[in-house]
């Protein structure tokens, strides 16, 4: 199943808007991007639930922009995973390959998301 190129162009700017300090910590934007059901496996493995990633306290975010290998790939007309390795702009640890499940109703939300962490 093909997904429209404004689709997957949206969807890149949205996963990497998680990666950007100005919106992963702006509750408002989070709120209206995360699905009701949302829920993490980080990096360390560790479950994270819609609301402790809404109640995350603000932090620096160490990641490359535009993200590596970045892909989408759609599952159903309504569905769809993006794939890409996130890799630290300093030091050499903490590259990791991520996965996000995306939903569309009304609009595109983040329904899934997981770090597996990589040696590169």
């Amino acid at each position: 199943m093909e997904l429209a190129r404004d689709d997957a162009l949206l969807l890149q700017a949205m996963e990497e808007a998680m990666w950007r300090a100005e919106t992963r910590f702006d509750r408002s934007y989070m709120d209206a991007v995360l699905a009701p059901s949302y829920v993490e496996i980080g990096q360390s493995g560790r479950i994270y639930t819609r609301d402790e990633v809404l109640d995350l306290p603000f932090q620096e975010i160490d990641v490359k922009l535009p993200l590596t290998d970045f892909r989408v790939e759609a599952f159903c007309s309504h569905g769809a995973m993006v794939l890409y390795t996130s890799i630290p702009k300093h030091g050499d640890r903490g590259a990791a390959h991520r996965s996000s499940i995306w939903e569309r109703s009304e609009r595109w939300r983040l329904r899934y998301h997981q770090a597996t962490p990589v040696d590169l």
